[in-house]
This record gives structure tokens, sequence and C-alpha cells, in this order.
């Protein structure tokens, strides 16, 4: 079995692993406050949720309470319902129980009235709240109070099936007295079961089933009578959940058949009027006050904090259950619900997201590994939101993050015993003879063996300070060595972070080469651009050596590419990892020419046709080579392509090219032209005066008719 297949089954191993012990966790309640928590924070960080612009919630708050004595008089009471109607509300709703009171004569004659207003009222829906035990939330009902069936049932929905979840009532005595359920348009039921976690309202029972009835929630029943449902016309359907159906409705419930809330937003999102004020412009006959209930839902509620009639929302600790009612209306005529992905497609979810993360964990390093999961993870949560908001679904939001740190959890631990075993070989075979940082890349490279020897083609750098012995005879051994040192930590560090590895130090000389020990296909492109970044960092460095004696640091740089012999070098005691042949000399000729041409950076051809595009580059000459009988062309790096160039510097080289083709073309005058044209934009430019002073020589006196153009390096 490989390696990785071993790892690719630990991966799947942990992930289910992962899986199995998040839902357990989560099945027993550990993480489900913070679960919640999530939720409210995506529910109150969506802005501008759309809303009903007709919804009026009526006060019953502390300035009311001043004005009249609580409990507020029946007529009182229906003065303000028939003022409501009359000036245009579509449907009211009363969130406020009338039970039966005393049979004395005041009671009696403030019922008489609060009866008498109902001639001009015909749309008030009145709050009933039937008693549900805790264990009867479900399960068939076992006893019915013929009077209460009687009075309510003409205003509930029929049950056609008792397979739903709904609360069952035993008792429904919280309910308008008999003769105002007679003159009532239809009730709604006002319970609210809030979290047994949190305490908080997320969502309402839809219906509660009394007698083989169902009675809707206040908001619900708003809803129908607004869009005009006949109750009767309602059917409860199991179809990928279920769903209450009729007229324009199709509403998704949770699987204990409640209705998730979808908020509109803080309690001060729908329009607002006191009681009193209500009352009062009644009196005066104020009919632009009166004209907010005009084609408006108006919920009328009690909102004083001494009435007490408040409970928790994602939005407030404590709201008055009339917003609650009001956004159960407003959202089910927007169309707006918040509904849960299927079981199975969240279990799904959590396999993929484990898969994906433990696959990672397991088959790459560490530094990609963290990263590249808390992406992914953090761009699952980003989708979950994005979802949520745009669509009300909710996908699950912890449980990924948890098993992210299961997965990882497991892993590191797998990979720590794994792979250090590994490293621990490793380091048995090498530590006596190569330098660490040659381990530390040996312990990421599967084949180890070859860090005795192999042939690869690498790019190699030879790097020396020009003039260096006159340096330190002006600054000492002291201050030589602090510079040394300084030089020679820059460059490498340029060189180890451009994906290069260090060969050798050589007093002020350094090579390096790219392409081993790990392979690199832009072996050569990487050492263009260490070798561009070092003559800056040279720039740079000089004001640093100021107090070191102000010395005037050049450094020259010789570039090849080709094959070679690389691998782990040096006597039985040290070793270093490094690279000798043909390559490398020639890396460090084509440095030397540097002291010729007056340049700093020169390509050899190999490495120029690899580069040829990123790289701008100007040729400088055909020469032989010390031992060498096939002439070489030699090429002076400048930039990378991309970087902009002056319009001095296009016009240089438009005319050094224009010069160096005439010159090879024999064109001897129209050489010294161009050339004379270079040195009038660069008078300094040591190659162009070199050719300038060829191209007028060849004038007089021509070369010989096999001449080739190539010039000979004699020391």
């Amino acid at each position: 079995m490989t390696k990785k297949l071993t790892k690719t089954i630990f991966g799947i191993f942990f992930a289910v692993l992962s899986v199995f012990l998040t839902r357990f966790l989560f099945q027993f309640g550990v993480f489900q406050s913070l679960d919640r928590n999530v939720y409210d924070e995506m529910l109150v960080s969506r802005e501008g949720r759309p809303y009903k612009n007709n919804i009026v919630i009526v006060k019953v708050d502390d300035y009311t309470l001043k004005e009249f004595q609580y409990p507020i008089s029946r007529d009182i009471w229906g003065q303000v319902l028939s003022v409501i109607s009359r000036n245009g509300a579509i449907v009211i709703g009363v969130d406020r129980i009338f039970s039966t009171i005393g049979q004395d004569r005041i009671a009696l004659e403030q019922n008489r009235k609060f009866i008498a207003y109902h001639k001009s009222i015909h749309n008030v829906y009145y709050a009933i709240k039937p008693l549900i035990p805790a264990e009867s939330r479900s399960g068939r009902q076992q006893h019915v109070d013929k009077e209460a069936f009687q009075i309510l049932h003409p205003f509930s929905v029929p049950m056609k099936s008792d397979e739903f979840p709904f609360p069952q009532a035993i008792s429904v005595d919280d309910r308008p007295f008999p003769e105002l359920l007679a003159v009532s348009t239809g009730v709604g039921h006002i319970d609210l079961f809030p979290d047994s976690i949190d305490g908080i309202n997320r969502s309402v029972p839809f219906f509660i089933t009394y007698a083989g009835d169902y009675y809707p929630t206040l908001g619900a029943a708003l809803a129908f009578a607004a869009a005009k449902v006949p109750l009767n016309e309602l059917t409860v359907q199991r179809d990928d959940g279920i769903h209450v159906v009729g007229g324009p409705f199709d509403i998704p419930l949770n699987s204990d058949g409640s209705l998730q809330i979808d908020y509109a937003g803080k309690d001060d999102v729908f329009r607002q009027i006191s009681f009193r004020e209500v009352f009062d412009a009644s009196q005066k006959n104020d009919r632009e006050t009166l004209s907010i209930f005009k084609n408006a839902v108006v919920i009328i509620g009690q909102t004083a904090p001494s009435i007490g009639d408040n409970g928790a929302t994602p939005f407030s600790d404590t709201s008055p259950h009339c917003y609650i009612h009001a956004n159960v209306y407003n959202q089910l005529m927007m169309g707006q619900f918040i509904t849960t992905i299927p079981i199975e497609a969240h279990i799904t979810i959590l396999l993929l997201v484990a898969l994906i993360i433990s696959l990672i964990a397991v088959l790459m390093k560490a530094r990609w590994s963290v990263p590249l999961s808390l992406v992914l993870v953090a761009g699952y949560l980003w989708f979950g939101y994005s979802m949520f908001t745009a669509s009300g679904v909710t996908y699950p939001m912890v449980e990924p993050v948890f098993i992210f740190m299961f997965c990882f959890l497991s892993s590191f631990v797998y990979t720590t015993v794994s792979e250090g075993q590994r490293k621990a070989m490793i380091h048995s075979l090498f530590d006596r003879y190569i330098d660490q940082t040659v381990i530390d890349q040996m312990i990421d490279t599967p084949n180890i063996e070859k860090f005795d020897g192999e042939e690869k083609e690498i790019t190699a750098i030879f790097a020396d300070i020009e003039g260096f012995t006159a340096v330190t005879e002006k600054m000492g051994p002291h201050n030589t060595v602090v510079l040394l040192n300084s030089y020679l930590t820059e460059m490498s560090r340029i060189i180890t972070r451009g994906y290069g590895t260090v060969g050798n130090y050589v007093g002020d000389a350094m090579m390096a080469f790219w392409g081993a020990p790990l392979n690199d296909k832009e072996n050569a492109f990487h050492a263009c651009v260490a070798a561009l970044t070092m003559q800056k960092a040279i720039d740079t460095m000089r004001t640093k050596w100021i107090h070191l004696g102000d010395p005037v640091i050049n450094q020259r740089i010789g570039i090849n590419t080709g094959n070679t012999i690389v691998g782990a070098m040096g006597s039985e005691g040290r070793r270093q990892y490094t690279a000798v042949g043909d390559t490398i000399n020639i890396a460090s000729r084509i440095e030397d020419f540097n002291k010729h041409y007056g340049t700093r950076v020169l390509l050899s051809h190999s490495a120029y046709v690899k580069v040829r595009e990123k790289v701008l580059t100007r040729e400088i000459d055909l020469v032989h080579l010390p031992g060498k009988s096939v002439p070489a062309r030699i090429h002076e790096l400048i930039s990378l392509a991309d970087e902009i160039q002056t319009d001095v510097t296009k016009k240089f080289l438009d005319h050094y090219a224009k010069g160096l083709e005439a010159y090879r073309n024999r064109a001897w005058k129209s050489a010294v032209a161009q050339f004379q044209e270079v040195l009038n934009i660069r008078p300094d430019d040591v190659v162009s005066d070199m050719y300038l002073r060829r191209s007028t020589m060849y004038v007089e006196v021509p070369p010989p008719d096999n001449w080739d153009g190539v010039f000979v390096l004699t020391k």
C-alpha cells in the first residue's frame, strides 16, 4: 500500500469520525447555544429586509396608562376599535384576552357597550390562549370541553388528518366571553413557545389543535383574512416537509409544526401609534391622525413594561408579543420564509466538508493545508450566510467549524507521528554532513536517495564584489568582516526566498543555483529575478555602510543554464549540498566578462533562451571562452519585461540594436552613426564605446572576408 493511499484512508476515517463526534455532541445539546447565537447574528445582520408598509401597531403603552386606569374599560376598547374599523382598516387583531368578568351591574354595562360598538365593526380577530401542558405538545387529545368547542369551532380550520405534530390543547379557558365571540370575525391563538435553551422566540406554533380543529396563530389568522382566504380552504400537506396550502399561500413549517419567524427587523420597523392617541383623535375628529388606518392591518397590543406582555427575540431582550404577531403576518404576506435544508442534505454537507478538510490536512503540508482549509471553511460560511440572506434557507454553520477543528486535531496527531518517524530517519542519516537548510528541503522531498548525486538542469549564478581587495585595504579587517557578513547575509536571503539554493561562499564570491534539490521549471527566470533584486539590494545597503568608511561597492553577476551534477559533496565529516561542473564554470567566466564590458549582470545564451519573453536584455557580444572552441553569445540583463521603461531607455536600446545589426552586417559607417547616437544618450556605456571604436577601425581597415564577428578573450 502506497504512503499516499494510506494517508487517504486515514483522512476518510478522520472525516467520518469527526462528523459522528460533532453530531453526537450537538444531539446532546453541546454547542446548541452557540448555534442559535450564530443564527441570531445572521438574522440581525441582514439589512434592508422588505416588509409590508400597511402594518400599524396600536400600543397600549405607558402614555395610555397615564390616561386610563388599567384594565382599560371595555367600552373605551369598543370605541377605539370602532374608530379604527370605520377609518379604513382591512383587519384588526387584538392581542388581549377579553374573558368573562363579574356579573355586577358595572361589568355587564361595560360588556353591553362593548358589544354595541361591534355593530360598526366587522373585521376584528380576538386572541385565544389554549392550555397546552409541556407533555401534551404532541399526541392525541384525551378530553374535550364541549362548551369551548361549540363556541370556537366556527373560527377553526377543520382537521383533515391527525398525522401532523401540532401542539394539542386540553382546554381553551382563556378566550373572549361568549357574547363577544358571537360578534367576532375570527380568533387567533397567541401561544408562544420560547426556545428551551435560551428563552428566545425564534418560532411560533402555527396551529394549535383542539377537539379536532386547527386554530392558527394570530398573525396567520390576520394574513388569511387580509388575503380573503377562507379557513376551510386551507390544507396541511407533507411534500418535502410540512406545508400549509391555500389561496396564494404555500407556507413551509418546521418538522415540529412551528413557523420559523422571519423578523423584518427591530420593533420600530412597523408604523406605530399609541392607543391613547387614537382615542384622543377620535374625540377631536382628527382625520389626519386617523388616516394612518386607511387600508391598514392593525394589531393592538400591550407594550407598557408594567403589563409584562413581553418576550425575548433575536433583536431585543424584551419585545412585546404584538410585534411577533406582526412579523408573522408580514412574512406570510411577503412570502418570505426561513427553512432548513433536509437532514439528509445536512449530513451530506457535513461529510463533504469533513472529507475535503481531512484529506487536505493529511495530504498537504501544514503551511498550505491550514490556510487553504481556513479559506474553504470561510468560503462555506460565506455561502451559507449568502443563501440565508438571499432565500432564507439555513445551512449548518457551527458544525462545519467544529468538524474543521476535529479533523485538524486528528490529522495533526497522525501527521506528527508518521512524519516524525521520517524526519528522525533523515536526521540520523544526514545530520553529520548536510547543512540544516538542506535537510529541511530533503524532508519535503519524497525521493531522498537522489540527494547523493544526480544530473539536473539548473541555472547557476556566480556573484562577486568588484575590486574587493582594494576595498579591504581601505576598510581594515574588522570593518571588512562586518561588511562581508552583512552582504552575504542579505544576498543569501534574496536567493533562498527566490527559490534558490546557496552552493558555496569563496571570500566575497558566492555561487547559487535554481532547479535543485527541488525541481523548478522556471529556474532561469527565478535566477534572473534574484539577480535584479540583488543589484537593487546593493544600492540600498550602500547607505547602511557609510559608517564603515563609505565603501563604493558594486556587484557583478554571471548567469548560466545547463545540466550539471548536484548532490551532497565534501569530506566524510562535513558535506554540503552543492553543484559542480561546466555549467558553474561558465557562470563564473561570464561573471568575469562584466569587467571588460562595464556591465553588472550577464546571461549566457542558454539562460537567455529560457527567459527572453519575460525579461528585457540586450545582446552584448559573441565571444570565445578560454578552453572553449564554440563561440558563446552573451546578453546583458536589464530588467523584467513588465517593468515600464522610459523613452530614453527605449531610444537607447533601439539605437544599440540597430548599431549591432549594422556591425554584424559589416555596415561600418551605419554602425558608427548608431553607436554615436547611443553614446549621446549614455556617454558612459562601455559596450557602445567599444563597438564605436571597432567600427571606426574597420572603416579604415576592414576585417578579412572570413570574419565571424567573434571577440576572443585573451586573459
